[in-house]
């Protein structure tokens, strides 16, 4: 299964260390951790739940953890959806 697409206009950005999802249609700016950044820079519809979830443990040396991740994935993408920043029609 993969992760939904993200909802067009809504983008990531960096500043001064915090990380920010603005949806540049709608008007709405989101603070995020930088974990929940990069699973929002995977949400692209290409990449598989197991793809993330190995992606995201190889960057934050997390080898072992895979389980965590993929709950967390799955919660941030879920909440994703629900404040209408990725498409609302795939259960990841």
């Amino acid at each position: 299964m993969n992760l939904p697409h993200a909802t067009s206009g809504v983008i990531v950005q960096q500043q001064d260390g915090a990380f920010f999802l603005l949806d540049t249609e709608g008007g709405e700016v989101f603070r995020v951790n930088e974990t929940a950044a990069r699973i929002f820079e995977l949400c692209q519809g290409d990449t598989s739940l197991d793809g993330a979830v190995a992606s995201l443990a190889h960057r934050l040396g997390a080898a072992g953890q895979e389980e965590a991740i993929r709950a967390d994935v799955q919660r941030t993408v879920k909440q994703f959806q629900e404040l209408g920043l990725c498409e609302p029609s795939r259960p990841v």
